[in-house]
């Protein structure tokens, strides 16, 4: 009996761990896509590649706006203040899950 429980345990701990290590590449595959949409899309040109902004544009990896995904979302897709809409823009459009891993991971990796 108790060899069919740590059987049972054993598949299942190897069945969590197995959709964690494919979560880990399935984010770390969005973040990459992401960086490729911030950089081919030219968000540095205001944001700057290091997403520390200017005194005109906010810092991504500080500013409360872009910590909320939705927010985030809205913002760039519909444009606020002397950000432009990107919502016709297709590429951002569609890829704008992965722009928001990238800048979330940033946001994660910045020091406090």
């Amino acid at each position: 009996m108790n060899k069919k429980i740590s059987l049972i345990g054993a598949i299942v701990a190897g069945a969590f761990l197995a959709g964690v290590a494919q979560s880990a590449l399935a984010d770390e595959a969005a973040i990459a896509a992401g960086e490729k949409l911030y950089k081919r899309e030219r968000c540095e040109t205001c944001h700057g590649g290091n997403l520390q902004g200017s005194a005109a544009f906010p810092n991504l990896l500080t500013s409360p706006k872009t910590a909320d995904k939705a927010a985030f979302s809205q913002i760039v897709l519909e444009g606020k203040g002397a950000m432009p809409s990107f919502k016709a823009n297709e590429k951002v459009s569609k890829g704008i899950e992965e722009l928001y891993a990238f800048v979330s991971s940033k946001r994660a990796a910045a020091p406090k």
